[in-house]
């Protein structure tokens, strides 16, 4: 009989700290509700950054390229290439 009588003891104190610690959470708890706009926009550099200027290859405009044994030959869109020597 002292066991289902211990077993209910422990699931009440149980459900009154559950609800206990809801109610105290929900007390205390606020709601902050911030907007940021934006009023400029800036350029990130990230550190260790080597601008390369005229020795970039935009590889989205190449279309086709060919390998050999001598080097990489690389087509553009507008009809130009770039051979790289090995």
């Amino acid at each position: 009989m002292k066991k289902p009588i211990k077993t209910i003891d422990i699931i009440v104190t149980m459900g009154i700290m559950l609800v206990s610690a809801y109610l105290l959470g929900a007390a205390q708890a606020e709601t902050i509700t911030e907007v940021q706009t934006v009023t400029e926009a800036r350029e990130v550099i990230p550190d260790g950054y080597i601008p390369l200027h005229d020795s970039i290859v935009d590889m989205d405009a190449v279309i086709d390229f060919s390998a050999t044994e001598y080097g990489l030959q690389l087509y553009f869109e507008d009809g130009s290439g770039y051979f790289w020597e090995r």
